[in-house]
């Protein structure tokens, strides 16, 4: 029996030198990363590589979509990490960055807090290579620096889209992505979701049926609570980068909890129920999620640019990719 117990995460920790936390859907979604990366720092790992990927959502003045009402973003915009400047070259779609590293004058979430992340080496990676292209560029990463332990982390519910929800995917093509490359490789994986369903994208008890599946096929790999540490270090972090979604975790474990007005997806906002477990994150085992939830992840696992993924999206799973919204609606027009 002991031979098919899946180790957590802490568990599989001990001993490693070199983990990466990958923010899997962008915006923001590195700030989940904070106590991931705390929590391997403090049991003895040496070096965490701490970043998300190339997807923000801005404003059209190249301001982070924030808490306050007054501008709605209707998409993200995905960018080529090459154009990213200054950064360094770390590995195919995957570069190092500064806290004045930008496009165009536009500066990531990555970038905006790289001199207060927990991690060792702030990065971002890219998407245009779709799954396959950032999947090469992790194993490339992964082998010429020894990294033994991958986590990808999330807020809200999006990456548990079973094409049958009540509501359609708003978010989930670029957390497939990310989750198709995390499969690729051959060290430990692990997928971390925080803020349990803060994202307003799927009704809680249409979560609650996700993830039981998940649970009960053995996904589930234990669960770490955020710390006062992690929450005093997280809220700094969100005081330096606006962002409507990634505060509720923190703000959960402070007791904020109840219906809240969310500004994504719209001017009019999106209504979440926030509980304690909005407090946790919840561990799981990537395969299983894809194989027993998420098909779609296995779905665009194997494209090999970012509009295959949008076309398998769009073709197989008959949801609009939110990498399109940006680029073909202008809700606000300039005067």
């Amino acid at each position: 029996m002991e031979d098919s117990i899946k180790p957590s995460l802490l568990e599989a920790a001990l001993g490693k030198q070199k983990a990466l936390v990958l923010g899997i859907g962008g915006g923001g979604d590195v700030i989940q990363g904070i106590p991931v990366a705390r929590l391997l720092k403090q049991i003895g790992l040496e070096t965490v590589y701490l970043g998300g990927v190339a997807c923000s959502w801005w404003t059209p003045d190249g301001n982070p979509l924030s808490e306050t009402w007054g501008t709605a973003v209707m998409g993200p915009t995905l960018y080529d990490v090459n154009e990213l400047s200054p950064s360094h070259y770390l590995a195919p779609h995957i570069v190092q960055v500064a806290k004045d590293t930008s496009l165009n004058g536009r500066l990531p979430c990555e970038a905006s807090l790289a001199d207060t992340l927990p991690g060792d080496i702030i990065y971002i990676a890219g998407l245009t290579g779709g799954a396959q292209g950032l999947a090469d560029g992790l194993n490339k990463l992964v082998a010429q620096e020894g990294i033994d332990l991958i986590v990808g982390v999330d807020i809200g519910s999006d990456t548990f889209f079973d094409g049958k929800n009540t509501m359609p995917a708003k978010t989930s093509l670029v957390d497939f992505i990310s989750m198709g490359a995390i499969l690729e490789q051959k060290c430990p994986i692990f997928y971390g979701v925080a803020g349990y369903g803060a994202d307003g994208e799927m009704p809680l008890d249409e979560l609650d049926e996700r993830v039981q599946r998940v649970m009960t096929a053995g996904g589930y790999l234990g669960a770490h609570g955020l710390t006062q540490g992690d929450v005093a270090e997280m809220e700094a972090a969100c005081e330096l980068y606006g962002d409507p979604v990634e505060p509720i975790s923190w703000r959960a474990a402070k007791g904020e909890h109840g219906w809240n007005n969310v500004w994504t997806h719209g001017p009019w906002g999106t209504a979440v129920k926030v509980t304690p477990l909005a407090a946790v994150m919840l561990f799981f085992d990537p395969k299983t999620l894809a194989e027993k939830n998420s098909h779609g992840i296995i779905a665009i696992q194997r494209s090999t640019s970012l509009a295959e993924a949008e076309a398998i999206f769009k073709e197989e799973l008959s949801q609009y990719p939110e990498s399109k919204l940006h680029p073909t609606i202008e809700f606000f027009q300039k005067e």
